[in-house]
């Protein structure tokens, strides 16, 4: 009982401090791009990382998350998966894949200033399964699917926090709306 009392205490407390006050419908920030040696190493999710692929690493939004990444310089769009934690280096809010830098005219430069709009939030859980793994549309046709922070907490749908080891040995707090396995806590 006392440890189930300090799970959800503490569920409440991690959850009072990621919650946005004010749901923003862009974010803007510097993005770099994924160097060629991670080309098939495991991303924080467990999927490996493809070059080809329209991917991203954010520290905090849900895995399967999409992105609409606008580069502010040149016009360029493309349309993003979470997928990885990061960026690791100061002042940057998004890692792109490299087909995603490509399509952002980022190759030459290495990093731009860009707008992100949120299109849909993942349910942070994704296939390890390369064959299943879809490609992400280069453009979204339909932009009514765009999703507030606001409209999931309304939607009553429960949100679980996690405590995961991911695959460098890191610990680190990971949400999803999937019940997690029952790991025998007594509810």
């Amino acid at each position: 009982m006392i440890l189930k009392t300090v799970f959800l205490l503490f569920t409440a407390t991690v959850t009072a401090f990621t919650t946005p006050s004010k749901p923003k419908k862009t974010i803007s920030g510097k993005i770099s791009y994924y160097a060629s040696k991670f080309e098939g190493r495991k991303t924080s999710s467990g999927q490996r990382y493809k070059a080809n692929r329209r991917t991203a690493a954010h520290k905090s939004l849900p895995f399967g998350t999409l992105l609409e990444v606008t580069n502010k310089e040149n016009g360029n769009v493309t349309i993003v998966k979470v997928n990885d934690r990061g960026p690791h280096s100061r002042g940057r809010i998004l890692d792109v894949s490299y087909a995603a830098a490509k399509d952002l005219g980022l190759i030459g430069k290495g990093t731009a200033s860009v707008a992100i709009k949120v299109l849909s939030f993942g349910d942070g859980v994704l296939s390890l399964n390369e064959e299943e793994e879809e490609e992400v549309p280069l453009i979204a046709k339909d932009t009514t699917q765009q999703v507030s922070m606001v409209d999931i907490l309304l939607s009553k749908k429960p949100m679980y926090m996690m405590v995961v080891k991911d695959s460098n040995g890191r610990i680190r707090l990971d949400s999803t709306t999937v019940r997690p396995l029952n790991l025998g806590i007594k509810e």
